[in-house]
């Protein structure tokens, strides 16, 4: 029973000290599709796009053939609460289920999402 217990400690104890903070500011995924802001208070921004996102446009710099402003199609976006465990980053999202009338949930945020921290690119601050 002292095992047991000892190594439930243990487990626990070394889940704790496996959380840490990122530093604050924008990071983008290795695809270059997905935006994560990290704020205080363990708190992130999601967004992500499909197919183009501003950054690839703006490093890319090629002209589009077309005249005004480039669209970008979402694909998804929240905010909520981070964690890190074993090197990944993962996000849970705050789910407003008093909207579920009115708009469809994504799935994908109810589960949140993971990912690498070695692969996450931290961007400059725009000025």
């Amino acid at each position: 029973m002292k095992l047991i217990l000892f190594l439930g400690t243990l487990l626990l104890s070394c889940s704790v000290f496996s959380q840490e903070k990122l530093e604050q500011g924008r990071y983008i995924s290795s695809d270059k599709l997905k935006y994560i802001t990290i704020k205080n208070d363990y708190q992130f921004e999601y967004n992500a796009y499909k197919g183009y996102s501003p950054y690839t446009i703006k490093k890319e710099n090629k002209p589009n053939g077309m005249c005004g402003t480039i669209g970008y199609w979402g694909d998804g976006r929240g905010k909520g609460t981070y964690s890190i465990v074993d090197e990944e980053l993962i996000l849970k999202f705050d789910i407003d289920y008093s909207t579920i009338a009115t708009k469809k949930i994504d799935i994908k945020l109810l589960k949140g999402l993971r990912f690498k921290i070695s692969e996450l690119e931290k961007l400059e601050d725009e000025k």
